[in-house]
């Protein structure tokens, strides 16, 4: 098993634990892409990148998130997971791209920063500290 499907079968994991999915939910694309079956609580979609692109190299890019319940932890929760994955898997940033302003507030709120004005960033180990303050 390659590091990209370890990486999706931990994401799997996480979700079928903390929203109580018996079958799995997440699929991994032949270019890297991390998704999840369409349902009716999660909507996921990540990108894996080592190289630079608009985002820094070694980034876990959140392309979608979305949760059927809002504001009450969830998006925070994963961003927390995804950090713990980005350490034991050597990447050094997590990148949200074609923020709305929804999904602006809470990248701000976590200290991520603007690349422009729809993509946003942050260092794994700046994550890190954050939850540690918490």
């Amino acid at each position: 098993m390659n590091e990209y499907e370890e990486i999706r079968k931990e994401i799997d994991a996480y979700l079928m634990k903390r929203f109580r999915y018996r079958s799995s939910l997440v699929s991994l694309t032949p270019d890297n892409i991390v998704t999840t079956r369409r349902n009716s609580r999660i909507d996921l979609y990540l990108r894996i990148r080592k190289v630079e692109s608009l985002f820094p190299s070694n980034c876990l890019i959140i392309a979608r998130i979305g949760f059927r319940k809002e504001h009450i932890g969830h998006g925070t929760h994963f961003v927390h997971f995804m950090a713990r994955i980005a350490v034991k898997y050597g990447f050094r940033y997590i990148g949200i791209e074609s923020v709305n302003d929804k999904s602006r507030s809470f990248a701000e709120k976590l200290g991520f920063y603007s690349i422009d004005s729809f993509n946003y960033a942050v260092s794994v180990e700046y994550l890190i500290r954050y939850f540690s303050m918490i």
